[in-house]
């Protein structure tokens, strides 16, 4: 069933890229999920669906003719975590707040508002055979399985990142424990170049995990939490899709939120339903 907010919830904070100040309240809906930018005079909502995402430049943007809303991939995925199909997102300013780099404040905000049942199904992506998408060293894949599993693996020039793999069991709880407090992560030699570029101007040691040439710069919460953090991304680009996964083997390697968007793209086209 379909499943919305029993009551409203509040995140508030900085953004990540924009640094600009922010309060997002979570409304109760009923159809679908949207961003309305209330900052914005005239501004309409913007539906959370992969016809709508503007550009994936280090984090996944949606847009319509009257406004933009900036790096949604982390509430995004705190809402499909939680099984929250309807809610209509209320933002101050460009950028969801950057909390602390995960996505777990946003689970535990959702969480105390309380989740309740529609009385309408979600449309399932209805994926009968093994889909595949490459681009260079990029490449995904998704198949029937008897459970939703998503795996990640990362490689990375940086001796540091040179390969790491996870796989999870796409549970509520699963994702709370595993998933849901990993950081964003960048590295030291690429902040100077972020924000000349006007990103990262939020990011900071309390948010994200910084990797310096030979060392992490700060604790981890994970071993492995820059992975864990893909999976993170990758799940809140997916939902995008704005069906119900059913039982999938989904699997990444070096991808990022460009191809996850491109991947959500095919799979819907790929749906038997649509």
């Amino acid at each position: 069933m379909r499943q919305t907010l029993q009551q409203p919830a509040v995140v508030s904070g900085i953004g990540l890229h924009t640094g600009v100040p922010s309060t997002m309240t979570f409304k109760p809906a009923s159809n679908g999920i949207t961003f309305l930018r209330t900052d914005l005079p005239g501004s309409r909502p913007i539906r959370a669906h992969v016809d709508n995402v503007g550009s994936t430049l280090r984090g996944t943007n949606l847009k319509n003719e009257t406004a933009e809303v900036w790096t949604i991939e982390h509430a995004m995925s705190a809402l499909h975590a939680l099984g929250i199909t309807d809610v209509a997102v209320e933002m101050d300013g460009p950028e969801p707040p950057v909390t602390d780099g995960a996505s777990d404040l946003y689970v535990s905000a959702l969480l105390k508002a309380g989740i309740r049942e529609l009385d309408t199904e979600q449309p399932v992506l209805n994926i009968k055979q093994k889909i595949t998408y490459s681009s260079g060293n990029i490449f995904y894949s998704a198949e029937p399985a008897d459970q939703l599993t998503f795996t990640f693996v990362y490689k990375h020039k940086h001796p540091l990142l040179a390969h790491s793999e996870y796989t999870f069991e796409f549970t509520q709880q699963n994702y709370i424990e595993q998933i849901a407090r990993a950081r964003t992560f960048g590295f030291e030699e690429e902040l100077a170049f972020l924000k000349a570029h006007g990103l990262a101007k939020g990011g900071n040691l309390e948010n994200a995990v910084i990797i310096g040439k030979d060392k992490f710069i700060n604790e981890r919460r994970f071993p492995d939490e820059p992975v864990r953090h893909k999976l993170l991304d990758l799940v809140g680009d997916i939902s995008l899709t704005g069906c119900k996964l059913p039982p999938l083997a989904i699997r990444c390697e070096c991808g990022g939120h460009k191809h996850n968007v491109l991947f959500a793209k095919i799979l819907l086209t790929n749906s038997e339903d649509q």
